[in-house]
């Protein structure tokens, strides 16, 4: 094996030496990475009762990104009510009933995606400008102004706007809570903490489900505004407790005033918690010594780029795209419309099963995700994904009024959104978050929630005319169209995609530093700073393929 091209890194000064010369060290002890399911769910919880306090507050943050999945599941909720189609859209005589214009239907569905990416955006730009809590403080207020003008809007362009002011609020919201928790989680707690994002997201899109339910047993226009109405609930309870949230402890650090990370530290951990031992790791995590020696910002947006941090970033960026191009927006946001289409005489009640299941799958994915290598989640779920798009397609080709497809179709949707959720879903967010370095982080994950949203955008602008009755009318014949583009991102992350779980940030730099292939991270270990390779590695292995043999 060729000598590895070793660089300093910050604070973490990795030793000049080749991997093969480091593949025998005599002295490594087993990582976090080796334990037995038992020893890391043993490890998990004594982390989550010594961190108590910060789990409080971590649940609280991560509420916040809610508006994420009650706002996607809104927007198919929403066209599936008969009352929204009659108030904002016009008579389809042939097929007798009332359509939104597929203009305004993809209108309606970008306005919150183009409100994201600026949203995103506005978070990347202004996280270390101004800090954390401003920027929450911000996506609540908003959050509560555009809901109002929601409920009350009299056309489709007063309608548009207010979900575009939404979808603004949402991008803050879904930006900066996983940055805040990310970025102040310890080692051992980060990587559950990253994996709630998505069951947030998933509880959202519950709720939504579960209010279009309700709401579709109302007459009248007010069975559609009472869902818009929801959308009032937790940003008002989120403002309640926002005041008793400190501003995060490696921002202040970024901006010089250590004595205010000090009391954010305490705040946010306790009186019990070695204050100077966090700060000292947020030091190192931040390379201020490099940043000082060099003179490079790690807080620009070319940062992002640069040589140092682009193969994580395009990991990142990629993470969050296996969603989008999976065909998850197919099988969530316009999950009730589509039951609607194919003759379900309770579209919502199904939706309600669905995301239900969602949910708890979810949970489960959460539950395991310090067992669950993040590449077996990420390129093995978005694997077998692809498979159940095929059958979703093959199935659709079939009549609607085949009794026994749609059976088999049904079951297939609601078990594929199961599987999405626990995949794709739970650990895109996971390796978004996690392959970022600390000091671009801010502007990583803001870039990374960019691109997610400009693919959605064109994803939602051109979906309704593959899908809507007076267009093309595909149906779960569209899933063909993702599973290309899924197999092109699943063999880039097999390549490309690091092995974070369980790592700490100091030791994806070393790792990164040291050149290793990201598909290789499990097999080293990261020691007093120097990277080595297990010395059961290549023994492991070879003793895998014989018995396979």
């Amino acid at each position: 094996m060729e000598d590895v091209a070793v660089e300093k890194v910050g604070a973490v000064h990795v030793e000049a030496e080749s991997i093969s010369s480091t593949s025998s060290h005599p002295d490594v002890s087993p990582t976090r990475t080796d334990l037995t399911a038992k020893e890391q769910y043993a490890k998990l919880w004594a982390a989550i009762k010594a961190e108590k306090r910060f789990v409080w507050f971590t649940l609280y943050c991560m509420l916040l990104v809610f508006g994420w999945g009650y706002d996607a599941g809104l927007s198919g909720v929403a066209i599936a009510f008969p009352e929204f189609r009659e108030v904002y859209g016009n008579y389809y005589a042939e097929g007798k009933q009332w359509v939104i214009p597929a203009l305004w239907q993809s209108l309606w569905n970008a306005a919150s995606t183009i409100g994201q990416v600026f949203g995103g955006y506005a978070a990347g730009q202004f996280a270390d400008v101004w800090g954390r809590k401003f920027l929450l403080y911000t996506a609540v207020i908003l959050s509560l102004a555009s809901s109002f003008a929601l409920v009350f809007a009299p056309n489709l362009p007063v309608l548009f706007v207010s979900k575009l002011l939404l979808g603004l609020s949402v991008g803050l919201s879904t930006a900066t809570p996983p940055l805040y928790v990310t970025e102040n989680a310890p080692a051992n707690l980060r990587s559950t903490a990253s994996s709630l994002t998505n069951v947030i997201i998933v509880l959202g899109f519950f709720c939504s489900s579960l209010t279009g339910y309700g709401s579709s047993k109302i007459q009248g226009i007010w069975s559609f505004k009472l869902a818009f109405c929801m959308t009032f609930v937790v940003p008002a309870l989120y403002l309640i407790g926002l005041p008793f949230l400190p501003e995060s402890p490696v921002w202040y650090m970024k901006k010089g005033r250590e004595e205010d990370a000090r009391k954010a530290v305490l705040r946010l951990y306790g009186n019990s918690t070695d204050v100077e031992a966090k700060l000292a790791t947020i030091k190192k995590e931040l390379h201020e010594e490099e940043q000082q020696a060099n003179g490079v910002s790690q807080t620009s947006w070319r940062a992002i780029f640069s040589k140092e941090h682009r193969a994580r970033t395009f990991v990142a960026v990629l993470g969050l795209q296996s969603q989008n191009f999976s065909g998850g927006y197919f099988a969530n946001t316009y999950q009730t419309f589509y039951f609607e289409l194919i003759g379900q005489s309770d579209p919502f009640q199904l939706t309600a099963i669905s995301s239900t299941l969602q949910l708890l799958s979810n949970f489960v994915a959460v539950c395991v995700s310090d067992i669950v290598p993040r590449r077996v989640g990420l390129v093995g779920g978005g694997t077998l994904l692809i498979f159940w798009s095929v059958i979703i397609g093959g199935t659709s080709l079939a009549s609607t009024t085949n009794h026994a497809a749609n059976i088999a179709l049904l079951a297939f949707m609601i078990t594929w959104s199961m599987l999405y959720t626990a995949t794709v879903g739970c650990y895109g967010w996971a390796v978004a978050q996690e392959t970022s370095a600390q000091a671009t982080r801010p502007k990583t994950i803001s870039f990374v929630l960019v691109c997610q949203q400009l693919t959605a955008l064109l994803v939602s602008s051109v979906f309704p005319y593959f899908i809507n009755p007076d267009q093309l009318n595909w149906g779960g014949k569209i899933m063909f169209l993702f599973v290309g583009a899924e197999l092109f991102i699943m063999a880039a992350l097999y390549f490309l995609q690091p092995e974070t779980k369980n790592r700490t940030n100091a030791d994806i730099d070393a790792l990164y530093a040291n050149r290793v292939p990201a598909r290789k991270f499990k097999r080293f270990d990261v020691v007093e700073g120097q990277v080595i390779e297990k010395s059961n590695a290549k023994d492991s292995f070879l003793s895998r393929f014989s018995r396979k043999a």
